[in-house]
C-alpha cells in the first residue's frame, strides 16, 4: 500500500504539473487571441464535455485490458495535444485538440487516483492527506512557472515546455508503473452513481470555484488589471499551495468524531474567498486576491479529505475503481461550471465574481441534504 501511494504520487506530481499547464497556458493563450468571453468560455469547458461522455467507453477498455497501457497511451495524447494547441490559431483546431487533451487527461488522473487509493481501508484521513499533500504539489510549480516562461520568453517555449515535461513523466510511468491487469476499474455505472451523488456534487462545485476563479481572474488581472503573468501566476499557486497544505494538516487531525465538520469549514472558507475578492474589485487591493487565493485553497483540503475518507471506508477495494471512476465526473463537471456559471452573470450583466457565491451555497445546501437523509 504504501508504495502504491508514493509511486502514485510520484505519478501524480506530473500529471498535477501538467494539469495545471493545461488550465493556465491555455488560458493566458486565448486571452491573447482577442477572442469573445462567450467563445472563451467555451473553449476552457469543450474537452470536459466530451471527457464527460466518452468515460464509461474508455472505463470498459480499460477495464478489458488493464492500466498500464492506457496511462502510456492516455499521458502521451494529453501533453502532446496540449503542445499542439499552442502551434495554431485556429479556434476548430483548438477545440479539436482541447478535446482530446480534456479526455486523456480526465482518464490519466482518475486511474492514478485508483492506483493509489485502491488499497485504503483503516484510518484514510491521514493517509489520503499524504497523499494529497505531495500529489497536489504539482500544482504549485505547474503554476507557477507558465507565468514567469510567458513573459520572458513567449507562448512558444511555454508551449515546449510542456512538450519536455510529458516526454519525462512517460518516462517515468514506463520505468515505473506495474502491470495490474483486470484489477482496476473506470467505467462509471448508474448503480454506482446512486451510491455517491453527495460526493459528487460537493466535489465539482469545491471545483467549480476554484475553476471559476481560475479562469476570470487570469482574464481580468491580464486585460483589465493590467498584472504580469508571472504575478498571476504567483496568485494561483499560492491557492494550490495552500490547499496542499491544508490537505495534509486536515488529514493529519482528522478522524471520524470530527469530521462532520469538515464541509462547513469549506463552505465557510468559500464564502469568505467570495466576499475578500469582490472587495478587491471595488478597492483595487493586490493583497486581498492572495487572500482570495488562500481561502480557496484552504476549503479544499477540507472537502477531499471528508471524500476520500468516505470512499475508503465505504466501499470495498474491488470497487472503489467504479467509484472513484464516477466521482471523476465531478472534474469534468466542475469546469464546465466554473466556466459556464460566472458567464450567466456577465450576461446578466451582474459582476462575474458575484457568482462565486454560487458554490459554497450548493455545498450546504447539499450537505444539509446529505445530513437529512443520511445518504453515505
Amino acid at each position: 500500500m504504501k508504495s502504491r501511494l508514493l509511486s502514485g504520487s510520484t505519478f501524480g506530481f506530473f500529471q498535477t504539473l501538467l494539469m495545471a499547464f493545461a488550465t493556465i497556458i491555455p488560458a493566458m493563450y486565448f486571452s491573447s487571441l482577442s477572442i469573445s468571453i462567450v467563445a472563451y468560455a467555451f473553449l476552457l469547458s469543450i474537452g470536459d464535455v466530451f471527457s464527460f461522455l466518452l468515460k464509461p467507453i474508455i472505463g470498459f477498455l480499460t477495464d478489458k485490458h488493464g492500466e498500464r497501457l492506457y496511462l502510456m497511451i492516455g499521458g502521451f495524447v494529453f501533453f502532446f495535444s496540449l503542445f499542439l494547441i499552442g502551434q495554431t490559431t485556429s479556434i476548430l483546431s483548438i477545440a479539436v485538440l482541447k478535446v482530446f487533451s480534456g479526455v486523456a487527461s480526465a482518464v490519466v488522473f482518475i486511474l492514478i487516483l485508483i492506483y493509489s487509493l485502491r488499497m485504503v481501508r483503516e484510518n484514510p484521513d491521514r493517509k489520503v492527506g499524504l497523499f494529497g499533500g505531495l500529489y497536489n504539489l504539482g500544482w504549485i510549480v505547474g503554476l507557477l512557472i507558465p507565468g514567469f516562461v510567458f513573459d520572458r520568453f513567449g507562448v512558444s517555449i511555454a508551449f515546449y515546455l510542456i512538450l519536455v515535461v510529458g516526454i519525462v513523466w512517460i518516462g517515468l510511468m514506463l520505468r515505473f508503473a506495474k502491470k495490474y491487469r483486470g484489477e482496476i476499474s473506470v467505467k462509471p455505472s448508474l448503480t454506482a452513481l446512486k451510491k455517491i451523488p453527495t460526493l459528487i456534487v460537493l466535489k465539482t462545485m469545491d471545483l467549480a470555484m476554484f475553476s471559476a476563479f481560475l479562469f476570470y481572474f487570469t482574464r481580468y488581472a491580464i486585460q483589465i488589471l493590467g498584472l504580469s503573468r508571472s504575478v498571476v501566476s504567483l496568485i494561483v499557486a499560492v491557492e494550490v499551495l495552500f490547499f496542499a497544505v491544508s490537505i495534509y494538516l486536515v488529514g493529519r487531525i482528522s478522524k471520524p468524531a470530527i469530521r462532520k465538520y469538515w464541509i462547513p469549514l469549506c463552505v465557510l472558507f468559500h464564502t469568505l474567498a467570495a466576499t475578500v475578492i469582490l472587495i478587491a474589485v471595488s478597492q483595487q487591493i493586490l493583497w486581498l486576491y492572495y487572500l482570495t487565493s488562500i481561502f480557496i485553497g484552504i476549503a479544499g483540503g477540507f472537502v477531499d479529505i471528508w471524500i476520500y475518507s468516505k470512499i475508503s471506508e465505504g466501499f470495498e477495494k474491488t470497487e472503489k475503481g467504479t467509484i472513484i471512476g464516477t466521482l471523476g465526473w465531478s472534474y469534468d463537471l466542475a469546469t464546465i461550471a466554473g466556466a459556464q456559471i460566472p458567464l450567466l452573470f456577465i450576461l446578466a450583466g451582474v459582476e462575474v465574481f458575484t457568482s462565486l457565491y454560487v458554490f459554497p451555497l450548493v455545498i450546504l445546501i447539499t450537505f444539509f441534504i446529505h445530513r437529512k437523509l443520511s445518504l453515505l
